[in-house]
């Protein structure tokens, strides 16, 4: 299952949704986080397709506004994504400036993709600062294949490494073993569908390939503290 079949199954629960406009800005938010610049752009013309809240009596106005709430949440995004604070709020500071300089509509709605594609390079330079190649290749792919069976195999082909070194290596740079990272990732990827869709639990394990419901259980509550369950009904609290 590609990444892209997520990202289907995420548009086609429209009827599912609770709150369509917050699930959005979560989901452009966490591609922004794990460095997918096609995906968030993608959710942002899906954003953008929608109409904008009006923040401002004039049009020019309420534009600016809304960039300077979004370049906000790109900002904190790419923070949490690791990118150091100082470096970040300077770009987020020369953005606000460019917003209040520019006086054309077409010109900021463009503006706002500039934001998204900046901010998405700082996050990956950063990754790829952090980590060697062969470990940032693997990261990479790891986020681009989250709802796949993901071996150490596979990305000891990706690679072109052995299977014991990239097992030894990723250890030493990131901290966790592949299989806890890849798991990592998964459940924080699956919690969005467990705040923000009705999907059974059962649909959710399968989506992200896990064997079954009772296995992902186990993780998630080996990563969160809790079952699947129970952070759901806290969520909706």
């Amino acid at each position: 299952m590609s990444n892209s079949f997520l990202f289907k199954k995420m548009e086609n629960l429209h009827c599912d949704y609770r709150h369509p406009s917050y699930y959005l800005e979560r989901k452009l938010l966490n591609e922004m986080k794990r460095g997918l610049e096609k995906q968030a752009l993608q959710t942002l013309d899906t954003i953008n397709s929608t109409e904008r809240a009006t923040l401002a009596d004039n049009p020019l106005r309420s534009l600016k506004n809304s960039l300077i709430a979004s370049c906000t949440l790109f900002t904190r995004a790419a923070v949490e994504a690791n990118v150091h604070p100082e470096d970040v709020f300077s770009q987020s500071d020369v953005f606000i400036i460019e917003i209040e300089r520019l006086n054309n509509i077409k010109e900021l709605q463009a503006f706002e993709y500039h934001m998204v594609k900046t901010f998405i390079k700082m996050i990956n330079q950063e990754r790829v600062r952090s980590y060697s190649l062969p470990i940032t290749r693997m990261i990479n792919y790891i986020h681009e294949h989250i709802t796949e069976k993901i071996s150490l195999d596979v990305l000891a082909r990706l690679t072109e490494k052995s299977a014991a070194y990239l097992s030894a290596e990723f250890k030493n740079e990131v901290g966790l073993t592949v299989t806890d990272y890849i798991q990592q990732q998964k459940i924080e990827n699956s919690k969005d569908f467990l705040e923000l869709t009705n999907m059974s639990i059962h649909e959710i394990a399968t989506l992200f390939s896990f064997c079954n419901t009772a296995y992902y259980a186990s993780v998630f509550k080996k990563h969160m503290g809790m079952t699947p369950s129970v952070y759901r009904s806290k969520k909706n609290i």
